[in-house]
C-alpha cells in the first residue's frame, strides 16, 4: 500500500483531493493532510510516507523548498505536485526532486480520476524499482561525499576526481541524491564559466551518472570562456601542468601564460585547485611513477628521471612521503596484489 499525505495550505481544496480520487483503487492510502510544508516535515519524520501530493504556492515554505528538505531527510519519498497553472515552469525541478507528476487543480473535477491514479502509480513503481540500494544514508559517509563534489576540486585535479568517482560508486548513494548534488555543481560551474545552463538527463544509475559527469568534466576543461574569467584561467593553467609536469616547469612560467601576477596565480590556483603548484606538480609525478613502477621492469632511477625527477635521492624521498613506502617497496605489493 502506497501512503499518501496530502500537504496544501486550503482545506477544502485537500479535502476536495481526497474526496475525488479513488485511492484504494490504486493501492493508496491517505495517511494525513496538512497545511504548509513546516508541518509536513514534522509529519514525514513521525509517519511512514512514501507519495507526497504537494501544492507548489504555500505561505511559510513553498513547495519547491518543502521538497527539497524532505528529499534531504527522505530521499525514497516521492511528489506529484498540485498547482493551478497549466503550463508548469517547475515540472523540471520538480522532476530533480523526486517528482512523479503533476496535477492542475483547476482542471481536477473535470478530468478522469483513475486515469489520473493510474498514471501516478505505474511512474511511482517503475521509480521505485529503479533505486539502487543506498550504503550512505544520512550518516557521515554521504556528508563528506557531499563536500568534496562541493568543493569543485575534481573539475582541476585529475587524481582528486578519479579518487571521487571511486569513492562514489564504493559508497553507492541514492542517486536522485547525488543527482541533486551534481546539479547544484554544474550550476555553479555554468556560472563561473558565464555560460548558460546545462540541462541534465534522467538518470537511472549512478554509474550512469558518473558517464556522463566525465564527459561533461572534460568539456568544461575544454570551454572556451573569454580572456579575463578566472575559473578558466585556472583550469587553462592546470592543463598547461599536466601536459608538462616532467619537465622543468614554473609557477612564475604558468602564471605568465594565462596573464597573472605570480602572488596572483599562487593565491588563485590554491583556491581552486585545492593544493599549492608544487605539491600539485609532485602528486602527478608520483602517481606517474607508481604507474610505471606497476606496468614496466624499468629501473627506479630510470623511473625517476621519466617522472620528471633528476636526483633518484630526492626523488625517492618524496616517493616514500606520498605513498609510505619506498619505490621497489611498492611495486613488490602491486605486483603481489595483481597475481
Amino acid at each position: 500500500m502506497i501512503k499518501v499525505l496530502i500537504v496544501d495550505d486550503d482545506k477544502l481544496a485537500r479535502k476536495g483531493i481526497i474526496a475525488l480520487l479513488n485511492w484504494e483503487k490504486h493501492d493508496m492510502q491517505v495517511v494525513g493532510d496538512v497545511q504548509n510544508g513546516r508541518t509536513a516535515l514534522d509529519f514525514i519524520r513521525q509517519h511512514e510516507v512514501d507519495l507526497v501530493f504537494v501544492d507548489i504556492d504555500m505561505p511559510e515554505m513553498d513547495g519547491i523548498e518543502f521538497m527539497e528538505k524532505c528529499s534531504e531527510e527522505k530521499p525514497e519519498i516521492r511528489f506529484v505536485v498540485l498547482t493551478f497553472y497549466e503550463e508548469f515552469s517547475y515540472v523540471q525541478s520538480t522532476i530533480r526532486l523526486g517528482g512523479l507528476d503533476y496535477i492542475s487543480k483547476a482542471s481536477l473535477e473535470f478530468t478522469d480520476s483513475d486515469s489520473i491514479l493510474e498514471r501516478i502509480e505505474k511512474k511511482y513503481e517503475e521509480r521505485s524499482k529503479n533505486i539502487p540500494k543506498t550504503t550512505t544514508e544520512n550518516g557521515e559517509g554521504w556528508n563528506q561525499l557531499k563536500e568534496k563534489w562541493k568543493s569543485l576540486y575534481w573539475i582541476f585535479d585529475t587524481i582528486y576526481y578519479k579518487e571521487l568517482v571511486e569513492e562514489t560508486r564504493t559508497c553507492n548513494p541514492d542517486i536522485r541524491r547525488m543527482e541533486r548534488q551534481i546539479i547544484q555543481c554544474i550550476g555553479k560551474i555554468d556560472e563561473l564559466l558565464e555560460r548558460y545552463d546545462t540541462e541534465l538527463p534522467w538518470f537511472e544509475s549512478v554509474d550512469e551518472m558518473l558517464k556522463w559527469l566525465d564527459e561533461m568534466r572534460e568539456e568544461y576543461r575544454n570551454y572556451n570562456a573569454d580572456d579575463g574569467n578566472e575559473f578558466m584561467s585556472i583550469i587553462k593553467a592546470v592543463n598547461i601542468v599536466e601536459r608538462d609536469f616532467t619537465h622543468h616547469i614554473h609557477a612564475s612560467e604558468v602564471a605568465f601564460q594565462i596573464g597573472f601576477s605570480r602572488s596572483y596565480f599562487s593565491v588563485k590556483f590554491k583556491k581552486y585547485v585545492g593544493s599549492t603548484f608544487g605539491d600539485f606538480i609532485q602528486n602527478l609525478r608520483i602517481q606517474k611513477a607508481q604507474q610505471m613502477l606497476t606496468e614496466t621492469d624499468l629501473s627506479v632511477t630510470d623511473i625517476a628521471y621519466e617522472s620528471g625527477y633528476e636526483d633518484v635521492y630526492y626523488f625517492n624521498r618524496i616517493f616514500r612521503e606520498k605513498a609510505q613506502c619506498s619505490p621497489n617497496e611498492y611495486r613488490k605489493r602491486e605486483r603481489r596484489e595483481n597475481r
